[in-house]
């Protein structure tokens, strides 16, 4: 049994991110339970130094976590920064037990559907997906530690040609590159990784983290999608991600 943590962006910008997650881990059998009364996980004020509001959405958050993880379930997320505050920041903000507890039995989801696969539990009920895809490692899975894990689950589906990016940041920084006095300098601190998304031999783009995608939509000018949105469409679950795959990105790119 998991409890889905959703966080912000598959919740307000792209919900097909948790619906696909969902439907993933379902597809394996799996009991998701998404909590309601579940906040942002905080990392933007952390970020932007309001500590007092990142500790109030924590304690919020661990309020519903913590009775969770008692009753035996595990907490899974699909956003690396969610995963790295509950399983790092959470115990800084905040001295109480229960932090350490959600911390213990928090996982980002690549690397839980890569432990179903090292326990030879992971479906490869796959069909074709004739695509080449760049995945770039975000920092913050980094920052978690381990070994990434979404260019292996994508390579087990039939056709699918993955180009791991691992050449240094996006350059988005969170909300550092949403903002217009940084746009250009994001741009190009994420230049290395957006000039390898725009080679020929990459389609499609794809990370785990949301603020990643957009800048790799916006420098490349290519779909990225998260890894669990390919592995949704290869699994039959959401054929409809097949029609974003194919709607064209308008706007500006990095020249």
């Amino acid at each position: 049994r998991v409890a889905y943590f959703v966080d912000v962006f598959a919740n307000y910008n792209d919900p097909q991110i948790a619906e696909a997650t969902v439907a993933v881990l379902r597809h394996h059998g799996i009991q998701v339970y998404v909590p309601p009364g579940q906040w942002s996980c905080g990392m933007a004020s952390l970020a932007m130094g309001d500590v007092e509001t990142a500790r109030e959405l924590a304690e919020a958050n661990l309020r519903v976590l913590g009775d969770l993880v008692r009753d035996g379930f595990r907490i899974v997320c699909s956003e690396p920064t969610a995963a790295l505050m509950l399983s790092h920041d959470y115990m800084n903000l905040i001295e109480d037990p229960v932090a350490r507890l959600v911390a213990e039995n928090t996982v980002e989801l690549t690397a839980y559907l890569g432990e179903l696969h090292d326990r030879g539990r992971l479906r490869t009920d796959f069909r074709p997906l004739n695509v080449s895809i760049g995945h770039h490692v975000p920092c913050h899975l980094k920052a978690l530690g381990g070994v990434p894990r979404a260019a292996q689950l994508l390579s087990l589906i039939p056709g699918c040609r993955v180009h791991e990016i691992d050449i240094g940041c996006s350059g988005m920084a969170g909300t550092y590159g949403l903002k217009r006095r940084n746009y250009w300098t994001s741009l190009e601190a994420g230049r290395p990784m957006i000039d390898e998304l725009r080679r020929p031999r990459v389609l499609f783009g794809t990370a785990e983290c949301s603020s990643c995608r957009m800048q790799m939509e916006e420098g490349a000018g290519k779909r990225a999608l998260h890894p669990v949105q390919y592995l949704a469409l290869a699994y039959g679950l959401m054929p409809e991600i097949e029609q974003r795959l194919r709607s064209p990105l308008r706007g500006r790119t990095l020249p």
